[in-house]
């Protein structure tokens, strides 16, 4: 059995601003490095034997904070972990797509078609799809009872990879929220089921939540 910790990565100036980032590659803000340093302080007492993350800088640099000072964890980052790309959209808030793409915003936002992308971005299927290669490597982590792994990823991936792992189909990503450093813990047992012991825990930010 694996016991997968699945994190988002800290706030950013996008997220504060209510940009869509997608594949787009901004830094933590402020507020994101001190979210990324508490919930590093919460699971300063639980031993990984594997860390993944995203490339994009957003998650490398939540999970180096997670992981400072354990120089016996090697942190791989995996392309395959990026969020969602949103092509045409990225950069600009909700409001500015409404504005500027009306028919597909509504489309997007009714229509609950996974098969959709936004202009030069992927669909749902296609984020879903591309989650398989890190659901494997979650999957065939044979690493001993106990053992632990560690992945900071992106709000629609994680929904990707946590409604894989449950063998959910697409359709369903969108019933999970994630809060930025939220925490969820999945075991995923040697014959591929998965049961979630938590699920976007964010108690390490305390009054800050939301910041």
């Amino acid at each position: 059995m694996s016991k997968c910790f699945l994190v988002r990565h800290g706030a950013t100036e996008w997220n504060a601003q209510g940009r869509i980032q997608g594949q787009s590659d901004p830094s933590l803000n402020a507020a994101g490095k001190r979210q990324a340093r508490r919930l590093g302080l919460r699971l300063a007492s639980v031993p990984f034997a594997e860390a993944s993350c995203s490339d994009l800088r957003r998650c490398s640099e939540t999970a180096a904070a997670i992981l400072l000072g354990r120089n016996d964890v090697r942190l791989q980052e995996m392309p395959e972990l990026r969020e969602k790309n949103f092509g045409a959209w990225e950069g600009l808030t909700f409001r500015e797509v409404e504005a500027g793409y009306p028919n597909l915003y509504r489309k997007w936002l009714t229509a609950a078609d996974p098969s959709f992308a936004p202009p030069g971005g992927e669909s749902d299927l296609q984020l879903y799809s591309r989650a398989d290669t890190a659901v494997d490597r979650l999957r065939e982590a044979r690493i001993g009872s106990g053992g632990n792994l560690l992945v900071v990823t992106h709000g629609g991936t994680l929904r990707a990879l946590i409604a894989r792992l449950l063998g959910l189909p697409a359709q369903k990503m969108w019933k999970f929220r994630f809060a930025n450093t939220g925490l969820s813990v999945v075991n995923v047992f040697e014959d591929g089921s998965a049961v979630v012991d938590l699920l976007n825990d964010t108690s390490h930010l305390g009054e800050d939540f939301g910041e």
